[in-house]
């Protein structure tokens, strides 16, 4: 289940709370929440409890709290559902993706993922 798409803005900024301070309780991802996106601590607390619910939270009991806690790390969820979203692609629709991802990272990112992709080649080469 931990490869759910995020369904809609509060979803995605409950887990970038989770995903910046670790863990926390209903009140705590609340008041860590941009202005905006404040809700109801009700609201909060179904939207953590719908998150653990598919797997991308966990919570365990402390004294009278729920403390919530992401089971990926922001990278990992990320690399999931570009997985998820580029494997029912066409490889031009692909590559198109994969372009602007490339155009979108600086400099010192770049020269990250050419040596990251040296290192894929040389792996596929040693396999076979």
């Amino acid at each position: 289940m931990t490869d759910a798409p995020l369904q809609g803005d509060l979803q995605l900024q409950i887990m970038g709370v989770l995903w910046h301070v670790g863990e926390g309780t209903v009140e705590q991802v609340r008041a860590a929440l941009p202005p905006r996106y404040r809700s109801a601590y009700n609201t909060v607390q179904t939207v953590l409890n719908r998150l653990t619910d598919r797997g991308l939270l966990s919570r365990k009991r402390e004294g009278h709290a729920m403390v919530y806690r992401a089971t990926l790390s922001e990278a990992e969820y990320l690399s999931r559902a570009i997985e998820r979203t580029l494997a029912g692609a066409s490889s031009e629709a692909r590559q198109v993706a994969l372009a602007r991802l490339v155009g979108a990272i600086d400099g010192e990112e770049l020269a990250e993922l050419q040596k990251l992709a040296k290192q894929a080649q040389a792996g596929r080469a040693r396999r076979r």
